[in-house]
């Protein structure tokens, strides 16, 4: 049986939001111990999740990322907003959302995953809910006080950036966090 590798497409977020999503985190008037917080370089637009997949698959993953890329202009987002999943009560996971062109990229999203389905990979089978992940809570936290920080931070926006590729990366899980290798990059139509 041939190895596998972890993979996933994703947008890349500037420098920029991400030391703004930093300064959110360091913001947030939650117990430290309870969260582990992703690490700037690890913050990611995640658009399809593939799993483990056989690295000879990696040339029609491309392909396919290429030809969403090619039919779409590159556009802009925000970072804005905070939330969680799947409520403040469960609360298991922090994230930023998303504003600005959303439309735009639910189109590629759709796209990419027809196209992927195309080529042997399942569809979503949930809706696709942009968002950027910040941190995962290791303990419970107290649901008002999850529900007042969401509310409190409902209004905090990155400056806007543009996306304008689209990245394939290799997820490897160490103790210390995930370490992604690019494996393939699509620029999308100017």
């Amino acid at each position: 049986m041939p190895k596998t590798l972890r993979a996933f497409v994703a947008v890349p977020i500037p420098d920029a939001v991400s030391r703004f999503l930093m300064q959110v985190q360091a913001r947030l008037p939650l117990p430290r111990g309870s969260i582990r917080w992703v690490a700037a370089k690890s913050i990611h637009l995640t658009l399809k999740f593939l799993g483990d997949i056989d690295p000879s698959h990696v040339p029609a993953v491309a392909a396919q990322m290429d030809a969403t890329a090619g039919v779409t202009a590159a556009f802009s987002l925000t970072a804005k907003g905070l939330g969680v999943f799947p409520d403040p009560r469960q609360a298991r996971v922090l994230w930023v959302g998303l504003s600005g062109d959303l439309d735009r990229l639910n189109t590629i999203q759709a796209t990419l995953d027809s196209g992927l389905e195309s080529v042997g990979f399942k569809r979503e089978t949930r809706g696709f809910g942009a968002h950027l992940t910040i941190g995962r809570i290791r303990r419970r936290i107290d649901a008002r006080l999850i529900g007042e920080s969401v509310e409190s931070f409902k209004a905090v926006a990155s400056d806007s950036f543009r996306v304008d590729r689209l990245m394939l990366f290799k997820s490897m899980l160490k103790p210390s966090g995930p370490e992604y290798t690019l494996l393939h990059m699509s620029h999308l139509a100017v």
